[in-house]
């Protein structure tokens, strides 16, 4: 048989013709379709296992949270332990000193970068505290961070409220790395349009740490 003289194949042509323009609907939002049947599930105990969801409620535990706080006196492996609570402010003024982050462009974008992930969330991705937290109502009181109050604070001041928490703030010292903290503050002064000060300890205070 001649191969020049194959018969059109039709039946392909129209069949994948029609496979094409289902997709394009489908992909297009032109057709859907609602079920009422469960889904078929594989390996249904993977679903349906007992797990405890992060920010969420849990009935096993007396007091209601999934997240379970660290046994008291232990410190998870390879986590960096901030000594200081939140009022131990004329303390941080001293301890927190720059262990020689590098002001580069680099560092500044690794500030950008923590500070749009964990900081924006709240301050908003400009620092001025107008993030969709706050145009809801859910948390009043989220300072602007451009304000001359927040300026005059010290960089050290800064670290500190980043490691212990301020107010409703909580701390971020087992989330975010000392190095990184570091580069949020270079981030948040280059943002402000100013150099910072390192550290504005009261004279006379109480240095010691407690042993902590």
């Amino acid at each position: 048989m001649n191969p020049s003289k194959r018969k059109f194949p039709v039946f392909t042509a129209i069949a994948g013709l029609a496979g094409a323009v289902f997709i394009v609907l489908v992909l297009a939002g032109k057709i859907t379709w609602f079920s009422t049947e469960p889904p078929l599930e594989f390996n249904p105990n993977m679903d349906h296992q007992f797990k405890a969801i992060p920010q969420s409620g849990n009935t096993f535990f007396s007091d209601r949270k999934s997240v379970r706080e660290p046994v008291e006196g232990t410190v998870a492996r390879g986590q960096d332990v901030y000594p200081l609570q939140q009022g131990d402010l004329d303390q941080a003024e001293v301890l927190n000193v720059n262990p020689g982050v590098p002001r580069t462009d680099f560092v500044l974008a690794r500030g950008q970068n923590r500070f749009n992930v964990f900081c924006s969330p709240c301050h908003n991705y400009n620092g001025q505290g107008e993030s969709k937290v706050t145009t809801r109502g859910q948390w009043a009181g989220i300072p602007n961070l451009m304000r001359d109050e927040t300026k005059a604070l010290s960089d050290a001041r800064l670290y500190h409220i980043i490691s212990a928490g301020q107010n409703l703030m909580p701390s971020y010292a087992d989330k975010i790395k000392p190095i990184d903290r570091w580069a949020i503050v270079y981030y948040l002064r280059s943002m402000q349009g100013i150099e910072g000060t390192a550290s504005a300890p009261v004279a006379g205070a109480d240095t010691t740490t407690n042993g902590n």
